[in-house]
């Protein structure tokens, strides 16, 4: 069968910009690794930006699909309902599938869109070959498909149970990368980096975020997060090496790279020897010591991204489940800095029950950390999360605010002005705290830190204006940045290139 997936790859502040580079996705590859395998035809519809009708479904039929698969994460979740409308209209007899995030976790509202005629659950390489199989073989769905649940035409719906994930990542091919244009991919087109996985999966159970929910929805939750075997893992590598010698990095978009002390070591070892490039991942600051900061060094690791979240240690355990302390914190991050590796923190604003004086202690644990660059997010609150849940019962929830608000709860005590003022103002205030902290001690600085808090907190400081002013310079200089990445590439990389190296240096 020709099978075409529609990937929906920009977010609603980018929905009309257009030559953006896209992103990888490789559960896309791996999916089209073994439908492929299987002897099917596939296609993708790399969407980084929404068309109208028209180019829309003209662009479908150009590829002439029996079957259609629409990749929906949560926040692309209109622009997929209304791509399924435009496919019932206009070419109602190709069989259209649901997949990602959003079916796994809230089935029950993507089954119900108009133009959706089956969704799959979990991880679907195998089980979507089945029903690929079957519906080339009897030109209709099987009702009873594993891991699907499939939509007749009279509106039944058949509610399958879920097949167990897969235990051995090396058994899957490889994943297809000749369904992207590639070389031109937004991380590989402006920083020579390839992205790449080698693990599924995560082991703890942070309440934002979807990786638990994801394996709540399995039988047997146990060893659900799996890596490729160290050997296979370089294989992989290699593999993209040969597809694209010019790689310089690459970026491990793994949940947590560090999670096994073994694997990693193991791991570590080959990418010495055989990989030997730089390379940047997602840590777990908390299973960090000197040891595997050196291996990570010696290794060619960079760059490490940590989930930081909240700067509050009871803020975190109570409502995040994430049991961190603040001192040793602020203690890993100095020794990855000592080691010459760059350190960049996730935040999240607006979090249940969060207030703006919490919020500041983010922004001064990530000054005290001296962390490099922050990557600030406004809370999400994802189906069956339990921050979701927890977000409900306070009732911060309000069903008339769009999907599309960056600000999505509503609390009394920390006004939407005053989330999207930290939001904007966040590196700025970060820098102000980092010179308190390099420039004072004890009781002095404990002083010039709280008249700081208070200046920020003060009733007659205009925030609503100032997160105003500092949202517009924000876009303008994300508009000049994507500007020079899209027709100045050389120069953007240079750029890059350049603060990087700053930075690494800076923190030796």
């Amino acid at each position: 069968m020709r099978v075409l997936f529609i990937y929906p790859d920009f977010l609603e502040a980018t929905k009309n910009v257009r030559n953006m580079p896209g992103s990888y996705s490789e559960g896309l590859a791996s999916l089209s690794a073994v439908l492929k395998k299987g002897g099917h035809d596939v296609y993708l519809y790399h969407m980084t930006y929404m068309p109208d009708k028209a180019e829309f479904t003209a662009r479908v039929k150009g590829y002439n699909p029996d079957i259609i698969g629409i990749s929906i994460r949560t926040s692309a979740l209109d622009f997929a309902s209304e791509m399924a409308v435009w496919l019932d209209e206009e070419l109602p007899d190709i069989y259209v599938l649901a997949g990602m995030y959003h079916p796994s976790l809230a089935p029950e509202e993507v089954i119900c869109m108009r133009g959706i005629d089956a969704l799959c659950i979990g991880e679907g390489e195998y089980v979507l070959l089945d029903f690929v199989d079957y519906l080339a073989k009897h030109g209709k769905p099987d009702t009873k498909a594993d891991s699907f649940w499939v939509k007749d035409q009279d509106g039944a719906i058949y509610k399958n149970p879920i097949r167990p994930f897969i235990t051995d990542l090396d058994q899957l091919p490889f994943p297809d990368l000749d369904i992207f244009d590639y070389r031109n991919l937004r991380s590989n087109a402006q920083q020579n980096t390839a992205e790449v996985i080698v693990s599924r999966g995560c082991i703890f159970s942070c309440t934002y975020c979807a990786n638990a929910q994801l394996r709540n929805i399995y039988p047997d939750k146990s060893n659900y997060a799996r890596f490729r075997s160290p050997e296979n893992a370089i294989q992989l590598l290699e593999r993209v090496l040969e597809k694209d010698p010019g790689i310089e990095c690459f970026s491990f978009n793994d949940a947590i790279l560090n999670v096994y002390e073994d694997w990693f070591y193991a791991f570590s070892a080959l990418y010495k020897v055989r990989i030997k490039k730089k390379y940047v991942c997602n840590l777990r600051i908390d299973l960090l010591d000197e040891k595997m900061i050196r291996e990570l060094a010696d290794s060619g690791c960079y760059l490490v991204t940590i989930g930081l979240e909240n700067g509050n240690e009871e803020y975190r355990k109570k409502y995040l489940q994430r049991a961190m302390k603040n001192d040793h914190i602020v203690k890993v991050s100095h020794m990855l800095k000592s080691a010459g590796i760059i350190v960049n923190a996730y935040n999240i604003i607006g979090l249940p029950h969060e207030t703006l004086a919490l919020s500041l202690e983010t922004i001064k644990l990530n000054a005290q950390m001296y962390t490099d660059n922050v990557i600030i997010s406004m809370f999400q609150p994802f189906p069956t999360t339990r921050l979701r849940e927890i977000a409900e019962e306070a009732g911060f929830l309000d069903p008339n605010v769009s999907p599309h608000d960056p600000v999505q709860l509503r609390m009394p005590g920390y006004p939407r002005s005053d989330m999207m003022y930290i939001r904007y103002s966040f590196i700025k205030l970060m820098r102000q705290y980092k010179k308190l902290y390099k420039a004072y001690t004890g009781e002095k600085l404990e002083q010039e830190v709280r008249k700081l808090d208070k200046k920020v907190q003060g009733k007659r400081r205009p925030r609503r204006l100032i997160g105003a002013i500092r949202k517009r310079k924000h876009l303008i200089i994300v508009f000049a940045k994507r500007s020079v990445s899209r027709y100045l590439p050389s120069i953007y990389k240079m750029l890059r290139r350049k603060r990087d190296e700053a930075a690494s240096l800076k923190a030796k």
